[in-house]
């Protein structure tokens, strides 16, 4: 049986509007629950926003405190060269501040030999006999025989065979018998080599020898087979190009200004944290963390590293306010940058100690004390890691509104039966309204068609 299309028969013969009826009616019903409904939504969308927002903020501090939190960040040197055109030298963050004094008497050298000239190197050679090169390093021999050999299969077979001897053809652009093939081997006397060959016309000669570098280091004289050097003055290398002219100075000096760099902006990082943190918990602002009293704590915790004395104190330096860094009622820090340039240069130890607790990269599941910039670390790490606080929050949240959205399609579903029920009902008024109309008129004929009517 066909469906009753209610919204056509309403008020089809009725000297009412039925269906406005009817739809103030459902209205009338449906906006309560909507409203609550839809606030709930939105407070589930606002909390979520905000534990959004509140994870980004820590990610800012986060790096603001990575930039402290490990020991090494402050080991920034620089090194002072007085003959650099002779030595290259470079520090690491293992190096000691100091004065070295380096003296280059001789560099290592590779053995350099070169056969006789030719006019190709492609050519054919020994009159396509099979030519044979021997080559010994260290007491062992390698013969490498080449087949119709030219000097480019004799500089591959060579290079295969992997000697410590490297192969190349050089070009001296002499005209004839110009194209040469050349042995390098290794630095350093040990990888001295000696070659022969079964074709005399190779006639393959050392034209550079295999040596050893020769240097004085603050006083000690040291052979090397290389020159690059790292392991006679800690943490620095040094890279020998040419002898030095009398005794070089290289001074390792300690550079403060980039741990001072990165105190101030740890600083700026903490206080757009902390401006941040008050506009998400903010009743007045209506903050969409203001009633959660958990993230609130974890805010607390973090003000409370910052201005209370470091997990690990130094004896002269103990806390942030101790090299001159405050907080003012706002909650934002104010550093004095002479006090900060104090404590570097008096206590820079204690400095260190104070942010790292000489720890480096200390993890969120340590339970020692790691300097303040090492316990806010940490403590983001816990707040922000796959089990922590805003990681949960926020799936609960999402729960919550999933939640909410259907109970809005629930309402929309109960709505529309709603309607669909007083649809029904003021239809059978309506035909009742008909009826009794219907009856009316009969009646009204029939009197007036009565003989006894009085028509007057």
């Amino acid at each position: 049986m066909a469906g009753i299309d209610y919204i056509n028969a309403l008020g089809a013969g009725a000297s009412f509007d039925t269906k406005k009826i009817v739809e103030s009616l459902v209205e009338a019903e449906r906006a309560g629950a909507q409203a609550q409904i839809e606030r709930k939504i939105a407070d589930a969308e606002s909390k979520i926003s905000g534990l959004g927002s509140a994870a980004s903020i820590l990610d800012i501090l986060k790096e603001g405190a990575e930039l402290l939190n490990d020991a090494k960040d402050f080991n920034t040197l620089s090194v002072q060269n007085s003959q650099s055109s002779a030595l290259g030298a470079t520090a690491t963050n293992n190096a000691r501040a100091g004065t070295n004094s380096v003296n280059v008497t001789s560099i290592a050298r590779e053995q350099r030999s070169i056969s006789d000239g030719f006019d190709s190197s492609s050519a054919v050679i020994n009159g396509a006999n099979t030519t044979t090169i021997s080559i010994t390093i260290g007491g062992a021999t390698e013969n490498i025989s080449v087949e119709s050999a030219s000097l480019e299969l004799m500089q591959t077979a060579i290079n295969d065979a992997d000697l410590g001897v490297r192969a190349e053809i050089v070009n001296t652009g002499t005209g004839s018998g110009n194209f040469r093939l050349q042995l390098v081997g290794e630095n350093g006397s040990d990888n001295a080599f000696s070659v022969s060959s079964d074709f005399s016309g190779l006639n393959i000669q050392s034209i550079q020898s295999a040596s050893n570098a020769n240097l004085t280091v603050n006083g000690v004289d040291f052979t090397r087979s290389t020159n690059q050097i790292s392991d006679i003055i800690e943490g620095v290398s040094l890279n020998l190009t040419s002898v030095t002219d009398g005794t070089a100075t290289v001074s390792v000096e300690r550079d403060v200004s980039e741990a001072k760099g990165n105190i101030i902006a740890f600083v700026s990082m903490y206080n757009e944290a902390s401006l941040e943190f008050k506009k998400l918990t903010s009743s007045e602002l209506d903050g969409p963390l203001r009633g959660d009293s958990i993230f609130r704590s974890m805010t607390r915790s973090l003000r409370s590293i910052v201005v209370g004395t470091s997990s690990s104190p130094g004896s002269a330096v103990s806390s942030l306010s101790s090299m001159g860094i405050s907080i003012d009622r706002n909650g934002q820090l104010n550093f004095d940058e002479a006090a900060i340039d104090k404590a570097l240069s008096s206590n820079y130890d204690d400095v260190v100690k104070v942010f790292t607790a000489n720890t480096n990269n200390q993890s969120r599941f340590s339970t020692e004390g790691g300097g303040i910039a090492g316990d806010i670390k940490s403590l983001i790490e816990r707040i922000t890691a796959s089990d922590g606080y805003l990681v949960t929050a926020d799936a609960a949240q999402q729960a919550r509104k999933i939640e909410y959205d259907k109970d809005a399609e629930d309402l929309a579903t109960r709505m529309e039966k709603v309607e669909e029920r007083y649809n029904r009902q003021f239809l059978v008024m309506q035909s009742i309204i008909e009826q009794m109309n219907s009856t009316k008129d009969s009646m009204k004929s029939s009197f007036e068609n009565l003989p006894f009517s009085n028509r007057d």
